[in-house]
């Protein structure tokens, strides 16, 4: 037997679980990114300053969801 023969496949390939799974993960991260912005306006129409940190945090983790995964290889 040749040990580098391609198996059949009897399954769903990989792919089309992994990329489901990466969407419902985006789905979720965008919807917590979106709330957490929320609670940064609701936080700065208050008076409070913890506005502006929350609106850059959830910003920056919002810009993260749509970048590149190659722009963070050194």
């Amino acid at each position: 037997m040749d040990p580098f023969r391609k198996r059949k496949k009897k399954y769903t390939p990989f792919h089309a679980v992994s990329s489901q799974r990466e969407l419902w993960r985006l789905l979720i991260n965008v919807t917590l990114c979106l709330i957490g912005l929320v609670f940064g306006f609701v936080y700065l129409m208050n008076g409070l300053i913890i506005g502006w940190l929350l609106i850059a945090a959830f910003t920056f983790f919002l810009l993260v969801q749509f970048s590149n995964p190659t722009d963070y290889d050194i």
